[in-house]
């Protein structure tokens, strides 16, 4: 039999469900919902700590998106910053410099003069000297013609492996002592001298027999520019403590000897040359009296030529006498009785020859040996050895210990580098 619900049956139970009231429904609904609650709880306080993390879902149904999220994040903005930073970018570069070499076109040896003539004639009887060193080494040198000995003694210093410098021996002295140059030939002139010296001169009644007896006596001085006749003496004096008591300033050799010889001076300064010897023995300085004809004695005499000779001319077995009293012999021919030589000065060297500190030592040693040479030949008198130039009649080798005396005058006098005196 089945249950079935008539039309009115149906309508009746319609009208039944449709009087039960809200109220009632939501209790209802409300109490499950506290049940279930109730459950959930009990199930979380079983569970171990969870760490809720926020999740973005898109849950899909039919037709429809739904998201569910928190609130949306505002829109990035990209913001741009501009600083300017300063950048220093440091570059090593390693560079291979090959120097040009010494004596080639590109770098000619220097033959540095100071002005000891005209210009003109230094650069022209300097070529026979350029071309000569030139075949004899196989370097190509240059003539520099400087405006003063303090210019050569500055390049000397300033380009110390390419120079080579003719110098005053008291340059060299200035030039050692700046820059260390080095000494390498020394010149003779016409005396056959490397060297000058000075001598003291006195009255052979005068009772002066020491240096100590000339205090507070009257000097004369032939030249005040001298250093053999002037300088060393003015430094030997200061160097003993000898008070000097006048100075008489004359004009030459001659005036000095004659101030002597009449009286009018104690005793003179003037340059000494060492006589010839008998068949030309050497004469040694510090060794030979500077008087040695006197052991002869006889006095001196004029020969038909000029010479002041004793006894006969040197290769008879005779003296010749050339200090500065010879001078004034034909004037005064008494004037080797009445006075004598009390001491010579140091000696002080001729015009130098030489090399910056660091010039190539194989090279310097072509050169010096080659010099010598040069002087020697027939080319030289139209070049160095001209009477117009330096006169030159030979050039050797020299030690800085030679130079000595003018250290010694620098000294005791303390003359600055612009004051020094001339030669």
């Amino acid at each position: 039999m089945k249950h079935t619900l008539s039309r009115v049956s149906r309508a009746k139970f319609l009208k039944q469900n449709r009087k039960i009231k809200p109220e009632r429904s939501v209790g209802v609904a409300r109490s499950w919902l506290i049940g279930l609650v109730g459950v959930l709880m009990v199930l979380v306080a079983c569970q171990p700590n969870v760490v809720l993390v926020e999740v973005t879902r898109v849950v899909e149904s039919a037709g429809e998106e739904t998201a569910v999220s928190p609130a949306p994040s505002p829109t990035p903005q990209v913001i741009t910053i501009t600083h300017t930073v300063p950048i220093t970018t440091e570059v090593i570069m390693e560079v291979t410099v090959t120097p040009v070499p010494l004596g080639t076109n590109g770098r000619p040896v220097q033959l540095l003069f100071p002005p000891v003539a005209n210009s003109t004639v230094i650069s022209t009887r300097s070529q026979a000297l350029v071309r000569f060193l030139q075949e004899r080494t196989g370097r190509q040198f240059e003539i520099g013609i400087l405006d003063s000995e303090q210019d050569v003694i500055e390049l000397l210093c300033t380009a110390p492996q390419d120079t080579i410098g003719f110098l005053s021996a008291l340059g060299y002295v200035l030039a050692h002592e700046r820059c260390a140059v080095q000494a390498g030939l020394v010149a003779a002139h016409a005396d056959g001298l490397t060297w000058q010296a000075g001598m003291i001169v006195t009255r052979r009644d005068s009772r002066i027999t020491t240096l100590a007896d000339l205090a507070d006596k009257t000097w004369a001085i032939p030249d005040t520019n001298s250093l053999p006749n002037y300088f060393y003496f003015e430094a030997l004096f200061q160097a003993e403590n000898i008070p000097i008591g006048n100075r008489l300033e004359l004009s030459g050799d001659s005036s000095a000897m004659l101030a002597v010889y009449n009286g009018e001076a104690d005793f003179a300064t003037g340059t000494f040359v060492p006589p010839i010897m008998p068949n030309n023995e050497p004469w040694v300085f510090g060794e030979d009296s500077p008087e040695i004809w006197r052991r002869l004695g006889i006095p001196p005499t004029r020969s038909p030529i000029g010479y002041v000779l004793v006894l006969a001319e040197p290769e008879f077995g005779g003296y010749r006498v050339r200090d500065a009293r010879s001078g004034v012999f034909d004037t005064t021919p008494e004037i080797f009785n009445q006075t004598q030589i009390l001491t010579l000065g140091a000696q002080i060297p001729n015009e130098t020859i030489v090399l910056g500190a660091d010039f190539p030592l194989g090279l310097a040693r072509e050169v010096l040996d080659a010099l010598p040479e040069f002087v020697a030949s027939e080319s030289c008198g139209a070049s160095l050895c001209s009477a117009d130039f330096y006169g030159w009649t030979a050039v050797s080798p020299v030690e800085d210990s030679f130079y000595n005396a003018l250290r010694f005058i620098l000294d005791e006098l303390d003359l600055p580098a612009e004051a020094t005196p001339e030669e």
